[in-house]
């Protein structure tokens, strides 16, 4: 059942774990995946938010090619390999911002996208504690999103037994844990999005749903619960959207929680600060 009604708690745009405001900036790791272009979108698409978004990407021509929006600026850093940014580079490119979105990786099976040591650990592990820590050290940074998924701590359930064969579910709680510490250590609000299989377009996986084109429900309404509970597909502008939401919505402060689509109407803002409301109560 999707969430409804619900208010949101006052709460002060000096306080560290506020919401994003009007022309904030952003910073976005990412942003070429599947989920990060519909995040980028969303946030650009905002009325009257105005938005300053940053986007680092290892590839900046590509990343400006794939996001087709001049107002962007784009930095060019690598998370992994021998040319890996600095932690210096990484504050340098989160000065300044409110908000930061990680949403990384790679396949959860060796496929070419472990090529030059895109490999689980490697994103899901090293490079987002290196983010995490670089955040840290940025006074500006009130919220960081952290796109993870379902089965983090289930991994010895079917079916995550299987996907985590290598290690990438390990990884992924690996980062999940880095953020929650450097968000303790700095005093911003972190929020742990973890969808099921994520489906729909667009398409940039090497994976089921992209070879037979899956796009889950008919709409993009969402089952939430607190932690890791849920099991099933995810649609990515859904997942999306509540990546947003971690980042605008007062109600949502240092959470984390799975999701899943279902075919109901998509949550409105109140229905998302009532769903966040809620499993603050859990805490």
């Amino acid at each position: 059942m999707p969430w409804e009604g619900g208010t949101s708690p006052v709460s002060s745009t000096n306080n560290k774990k506020s919401a994003i405001q009007s022309n904030d900036k952003v910073v976005i790791f990412g942003a070429t995946g599947g989920v990060g272009q519909l995040v980028t979108k969303k946030l650009s698409a905002r009325d009257g938010k105005n938005y300053q978004l940053t986007i680092a990407a290892r590839d900046a021509a590509r990343a400006k090619e794939t996001l087709e929006n001049d107002d962007i600026d784009v930095v060019e850093l690598n998370l992994v390999g021998e040319n890996k940014a600095t932690d210096a580079e990484l504050q340098n490119a989160m000065k300044g911002a409110t908000g930061v979105v990680v949403s990384v990786g790679t396949t959860a099976f060796p496929t070419k996208r472990w090529d030059g040591g895109n490999n689980p650990k490697a994103i899901d592990m090293e490079a987002v504690t290196r983010i995490a820590n670089a955040a840290s050290n940025v006074d500006t940074v009130r919220r960081l999103v952290l796109l993870t998924s379902v089965g983090v701590n289930r991994t010895k359930q079917m079916p995550f037994l299987i996907l985590n064969l290598f290690g990438v579910l390990d990884a992924k709680r690996a980062g999940e844990d880095a953020v929650k510490n450097a968000a303790s250590e700095a005093g911003f609000s972190y929020s742990i999005v973890r969808p099921g299989r994520l489906v729909g377009g667009p398409y940039t996986n090497l994976d089921l749903a992209n070879l037979f084109k899956i796009e889950g429900g008919a709409e993009n309404g969402v089952d939430i619960a607190f932690g890791d509970e849920l099991l099933g597909d995810c649609k990515r502008d859904v997942c999306a959207e509540a990546v947003v939401q971690c980042l605008e919505n007062d109600s949502c402060v240092d959470l984390e929680f799975s999701l899943v689509s279902n075919e109901d109407a998509a949550l409105t803002d109140d229905g998302w600060s009532s769903a966040f409301t809620s499993m603050s109560g859990t805490l």
